[in-house]
């Protein structure tokens, strides 16, 4: 059963690459240390953060607490996002992302297992 829904979008140029450390996760960090290019980072720091805030909306109906630092975004081997979630084993969240030129944008859904 879904329980909640979230959508985010943001401009990728709209944050500080020194806010990293505020929105990623320690094994998200370990990722987005491991990009050469300046404009790689601020893509997957983007993403991530649009993605996070799409996931907090999704369960605020829920009267849920999430922080950023909460949710950690990885990839499968396919390149898909998927949302490593111990804190939530009763739900699963459904998420998808795309960039575009200047902008991301992120949903994601909650469903109760």
């Amino acid at each position: 059963m879904i329980k909640g829904i979230g959508i985010d979008i943001c401009k990728i140029d709209r944050l500080k690459l020194t806010s990293f450390k505020r929105i990623l996760s320690e094994e998200e960090i370990q990722v987005y240390k491991s990009f050469k290019l300046l404009s790689r980072k601020k893509e997957y720091l983007a993403g991530r953060f649009a993605l996070k805030e799409a996931i907090i909306k999704a369960f605020g109906n829920m009267d849920i607490k999430i922080y950023f630092q909460d949710v950690t975004i990885l990839n499968d081997v396919k390149g898909k996002p998927i949302v490593k979630n111990p804190n939530y084993k009763n739900f699963f969240i459904w998420v998808s992302i795309s960039h575009e030129k200047d902008n991301v944008i992120a949903q994601a859904i909650i469903e109760e297992k």
